[in-house]
């Protein structure tokens, strides 16, 4: 042990990490494949016998359908005003079914109607007894086991007019009788009888049998076995399983032959019939054993791919400290040009990024306190031009609406005057949010300008309730969804558009609603309005508003938490709405805390002289 440590101690570090890294990769590699192939070979186990009882009650359901279709032309028959009237006659007509007679007398009828009931495929023979003596066979077999047919025919009375199911297995037959009662008094007046070929009832096995390479069984409502049908009539002899057999549906497991079968059983409430289905467990596991093959397969290959992953992992580690190593030895010696990489993002990318950093402040101190002074100087001329412009800008505006005013031009004065308002609120206004009452002014102002431009080519209104007057919305928010409104709905239209403005409170959220009738938009358009794309930075390449509606929504989404929402609905050739739903935060005129609003007494004098 003492060696082995000693041994450990002096390996390089590449090699430390490369067999450490192999060995807890090796541990939990051998723990989750293990774990995982228990896991899905149960589940695979467990999908495929549901599977298997699936297919077994589809089976049962199959055979209910064959019975219900020879029950139904059963009650035909026994329900029939002929036959109703055949078994009432003084004169019944007795026959083995070797006489001719007329084809429209009573007899030929109660043939014809015996014919749709009776399909030689499936059927030996079908059968009409009156109480009065009437007899009515119709076989291609003029061979009748009396003595069967007579205990199938007594178990009908004792039914009472239900289907009564006798096996007849030494015959290869089952034997189906009903009791026909006169359809007014309810008189038992006859029995009607068939004998249904097991033969038939064995074909209808054999898909399922074929699908799960199982042993399937019919039993009778006493539990004798009908039919077995299973590849290659193969049969088990140990037929104790039976005895395991209780309620109408369940599985259980059972060994016989020294095999293992999962045995499911489905039982039908009408026949009293009960369709096994003997699943070998070979079956059930057939695909667990590919899974396991396929397990070992990718252990090896996981395996090999770790051992490369980590011996790149290790060069990866013990390289750059190789190079940190040597770079700091270098810069100890008092080289200050030396450097290391730093393209890698990692804890060593790190490092070697302070490393450079490091050296590049102790040369660069100098040239940075000569640089930041030059900033601010460049700062402080930007700030002063800053005010300038905008005032210039005014002062320019002032003087036409002065020049307007003095010719008697009242809609050149209120077009500069909107317009003079929108820059103040654009550029001089610094506050980031605005009462509802300062946001619907700017969008009046900006429709007034708008509608002054189109003429009559569009008209609007705006609704709003006065209880929102208070509250506080980021600025232009309402302003920039009417002016796209304009700008994708009312600027291209060729017929008159409105435009309709609305703001209400439902359900403690403050809703605004946009809505034009123009020209729409594209699903493709919406996309592009709602897309990320920056706008150009030029004033000459902006051609209408400088914040998109996506802006818009993100800013939403940061000053309310993401608690606001937004929807915009398009359909080309109709028109676009947008709905806005700001929360209230209980109260009207109070919203959440602004996000980019310096919180002082100018600016709130500001806000008060606007």
């Amino acid at each position: 042990m003492k060696y082995l440590k000693k041994w450990y101690i002096n390996l390089s570090i590449q090699r430390k990490i490369l067999y450490c890294t192999l060995g807890v990769a090796l541990v939990v590699l051998l723990a989750a494949s293990v774990s995982q192939y228990m896991s899905a070979s149960s589940i695979v186990t467990e999908q495929t016998r549901k599977q298997s009882a699936g297919v077994v009650n589809e089976l049962s359901v199959n055979l209910d359908h064959y019975f219900d279709m020879v029950r139904n032309s059963f009650e035909y028959i026994a329900n029939n005003s002929t036959v109703q009237e055949e078994l009432e006659s003084d004169e019944p007509y007795k026959s083995d079914g070797t006489e001719l007679y007329s084809y429209y007398s009573r007899s030929g009828q109660i043939r014809r109607l015996l014919l749709q009931g009776y399909t030689s495929i499936y059927m030996k023979d079908i059968q009409l007894y009156g109480y009065n003596g009437a007899n009515h066979l119709l076989a291609n077999n003029r061979e009748i086991h009396e003595k069967t047919a007579q205990i199938s025919c007594e178990l009908a009375e004792q039914a009472k007019g239900r289907c009564i199911y006798y096996n007849a297995s030494e015959e290869g037959l089952m034997y189906m009788a009903k009791q026909i009662k006169d359809s007014l008094t309810m008189k038992p007046v006859g029995i009607l009888r068939a004998s249904i070929k097991l033969s038939y009832l064995k074909k209808m096995t054999i898909t399922a049998r074929d699908s799960l390479a199982a042993h399937i069984f019919l039993l009778d409502n006493d539990k004798n076995v009908l039919i077995e049908s299973a590849e290659n009539d193969a049969t088990i002899s140990d037929r104790s399983w039976i005895e395991k057999i209780s309620g109408n549906t369940g599985e259980f497991l059972f060994t016989a032959d020294g095999q293992g079968y999962d045995c499911v059983y489905q039982r039908s409430s009408d026949t009293g019939l009960t369709v096994v289905g003997m699943i070998p467990m070979s079956f059930l596991q057939k695909t667990a054993r590919g899974l396991q093959k396929t397990t070992i397969m990718l252990i090896l290959a996981s395996l090999m791919l770790c051992i490369f992953l980590a011996n790149i992992l290790a060069k990866g580690i013990a390289g750059p400290i190789k190079r940190t190593s040597k770079a700091m030895q270098q810069f100890a010696e008092g080289d200050f040009s030396v450097r290391l990489p730093e393209g890698r993002r990692d804890e060593i990318g790190t490092m070697n990024s302070v490393f450079n950093q490091t050296i590049e402040k102790i040369e660069q101190l100098i040239k940075q306190v000569v640089e930041m002074e030059t900033v601010n100087k460049d700062i402080e001329f930007q700030a002063l031009q800053a005010q300038i412009n905008p005032h210039f800008l005014y002062n320019v505006l002032d003087t036409i609406n002065w020049m307007a005013r003095k010719k008697g031009e009242d809609n050149i004065c209120h077009m500069v005057t909107s317009i003079s308002s929108l820059m103040r609120a654009s550029i001089s206004n610094k506050r980031s949010m605005v009462y509802i009452r300062e946001e619907i002014k700017y969008v009046q102002d900006y429709l007034y300008i708008q509608e002054t431009r189109y003429g009559d080519k569009f008209t609007s209104y705006i609704e709003v309730d006065e209880r929102l007057n208070e509250l506080e919305i980021p600025k232009m928010t309402i302003q920039t969804l009417v002016e796209n409104a304009v700008i994708h709905g009312v600027e291209n239209a060729t017929w008159d558009c409105f435009l309709y403005v609305s703001g209400e409170i439902t359900d403690g959220m403050a809703v605004f609603t946009v809505k034009d009738d123009g020209v729409g938009m594209s699903q493709e358009q919406l996309e592009k309005l709602m897309g990320t794309e920056e706008e150009p930075d030029h004033e000459a390449e902006r051609t209408h508003t400088h914040l998109g509606v996506y802006a818009v929504r993100k800013r939403l989404d940061y000053v309310y938490q993401n608690k606001a929402r937004m929807s915009i609905t398009s359909e080309p050739g109709k028109g676009t709405q947008v709905i806005l739903e700001i929360p209230m935060n209980g109260n009207v005129g109070v919203t959440y805390r602004k996000c980019d609003e310096p919180v002082n007494e100018n600016n709130k004098k500001r806000g008060d002289e606007r």
